[in-house]
């Protein structure tokens, strides 16, 4: 029974790793600014892609970051929104947050998220696409 519980939580110990290591593949550090991209992530993806897409911009020097959404159902999406709430009690005050939402049906809960983001005092806003996120980071 012991040898069965061990392989189990060996078993679970590298679902997670391989999780991260998928997360750390859409993340790509920019010269001024770091970039995730949830196209295509499964929920546990984006769970561990949203957690370690905080601690980098915690634990860098960025002050900048581009958040590209998917195909994301609701749930993926609220998940998102839970971790942006969260990253707003961790980064500077100084710190801006592009936000590209992936699809139209997404686009609403993006734009929720920023009202709210920009109430409590974050600099983030919405974008329709990568490029003029990356130049509001230059400006």
């Amino acid at each position: 029974m012991r040898r069965r519980t061990e392989r189990r939580a060996l078993r679970d110990q590298n679902r997670i790793v391989e999780s991260i290591t998928t997360a750390s593949d859409r993340i790509q550090k920019h010269e001024n600014f770091v970039q995730v991209d949830l196209g295509g992530c499964s929920l546990p993806e984006v769970l561990a892609l949203c957690a370690e897409f905080a601690g980098l911009c915690v634990t860098t020097r960025m002050r900048c970051a581009l958040l590209k959404g998917g195909d994301e159902d609701m749930r993926r999406c609220h998940a998102v929104r839970d971790l942006l709430k969260i990253l707003m009690i961790v980064v500077p005050r100084d710190f801006r947050l592009a936000l590209v939402p992936g699809t139209p049906g997404n686009a609403a809960v993006y734009r929720k998220s920023e009202a709210e983001l920009r109430a409590a005092g974050l600099d983030v806003r919405c974008f329709e696409s990568e490029i003029p996120a990356a130049q509001w980071f230059g400006s």
